[in-house]
């Protein structure tokens, strides 16, 4: 069956055919940070079913954004990974990213959260030139579990779990989280509120607020 589409000449309409569909740039979400197995695609996608998978996975491997591979042993897994063509979305990934930023608002009771859906806003916010010369861990706690944040000379990465010795842990709720990336001015509140704690060095928690641009 030939692939619907929206039959425009037009840029927009074209990357539209190929990523348009319902979880098509949600998987590509979760494939930002490196390959996934299937069943952590289906972890990090609440609500997608595995026939949906399945599916717009084919659709993105045939459209050549999305390759398979097996891991050398002894993981001998399949993963699927973002190919060169798949890498070039994740410019328009962080753009819709800081415009979905200005629409969380309270979160409603049926939304979901993945911890690691913090890593995107986080490098939204991240100024590499304040972190020159800088080496920071910062564990961020959240009702889904933590997530590692390592500052190094100007590179921010993440990954899900906690550190082994972390210079600031700060933990909050998914809402407050994205109240304080949308408006730092929030801050102040959430913490006398309790709805958030801040745990390290009072420099380096400084250092941390200057580099993730939530000083204003």
């Amino acid at each position: 069956m030939r692939a619907r589409t929206y039959g425009q000449h037009c840029a927009i309409a074209k990357a539209l055919d190929v990523v348009g569909e319902r979880w098509a740039l949600l998987i590509v979400r979760e494939l930002l940070d490196g390959p996934r197995r299937y069943t952590d695609l289906l972890g990090g996608l609440p609500g997608v079913s595995t026939d949906m998978l399945a599916t717009r996975l084919r659709d993105l491997e045939n459209a050549g954004l999305v390759s398979r591979r097996t891991l050398p042993p002894p993981a001998a897994s399949k993963v699927y990974e973002l190919t060169a063509e798949g890498r070039a979305l994740a410019p328009a990934m962080t753009e819709l990213a800081r415009f979905g930023m200005r629409l969380l608002r309270a979160q409603d009771p049926s939304d979901t959260f993945r911890v690691h859906w913090l890593a995107l806003p986080l490098q939204i916010r991240f100024r590499a030139d304040r972190a020159r010369g800088v080496a920071l861990t910062v564990q961020f706690h959240t009702d889904d579990g933590a997530l590692c944040a390592v500052i190094d000379d100007g590179i921010l990465m993440t990954r899900p779990g906690a550190a082994d010795h972390p210079d600031v842990v700060i933990t909050a709720d998914a809402a407050t989280l994205a109240e304080i990336a949308r408006d730092p001015a929030t801050t102040a509140e959430a913490k006398t509120a309790g709805r958030l704690t801040v745990v390290g060095d009072p420099d380096k928690v400084a250092h941390v607020r200057r580099i993730l641009s939530l000083d204003s």
